[in-house]
């Protein structure tokens, strides 16, 4: 009986290490995925601001200029990426880039309105995709406008790290 007793414990702490064991692995490749995901945002972030990918579809892209033609045309358009240098924005507009284009775009980002003016720097079409990606430059940005979507862009980052700790 007593032999039965010590096999018993010696399994049961056997079976105790060994879940613990397995349970720190896992741990620690959740947190080295963690880290890795962190790595390879700073690598695709090599940019004066921090860039954050969004998907805000209820946006609108004000035409204000096409070289020195005055257009003050607007469409719908969708944000795919934001900073406090500039956005990303998806159209279906098709621009020459041989002229200066000179823009504003309307959004929301959390419950902030923001109306910001810009000029378009890059154009790639997506492959496979209907509309064309335009990176816009904010021009003339003011202290506060910067500051707030600032913040608004590092909220939902937070929100966004907080999720996949979860």
């Amino acid at each position: 009986m007593e032999a039965f007793q010590i096999y018993s414990i010696v399994a049961v702490a056997v079976l105790i290490i060994l879940v613990s064991s397995i349970v720190l692995v896992v741990k620690q490749k959740r947190v080295t995925k963690q880290n890795n995901s962190i790595q390879a945002e700073k690598k695709a972030n090599r940019r004066d601001n921090f860039r954050l990918r969004v998907n805000i579809k209820q946006s609108i892209l004000e035409v204000l200029k096409v070289g020195s033609i005055v257009v003050n045309q607007s469409d719908q358009c969708e944000i795919v990426n934001i900073s406090a240098g500039g956005v990303g924005v998806v159209s279906y507009y098709d621009f020459p880039l041989k002229q200066s284009i000179y823009v504003r775009v309307h959004f929301y980002l959390n419950a902030e309105e923001f109306s910001l003016n810009g000029r378009i720097v890059r154009k790639a079409e997506r492959i496979n995709k209907s509309g064309f990606l335009y990176g816009i430059q904010f021009l003339n940005l003011s202290a506060s406008d910067q500051n707030r979507l600032m913040k608004e862009v590092f909220a939902m980052e937070n929100e966004r790290r907080k999720m996949e700790i979860i």
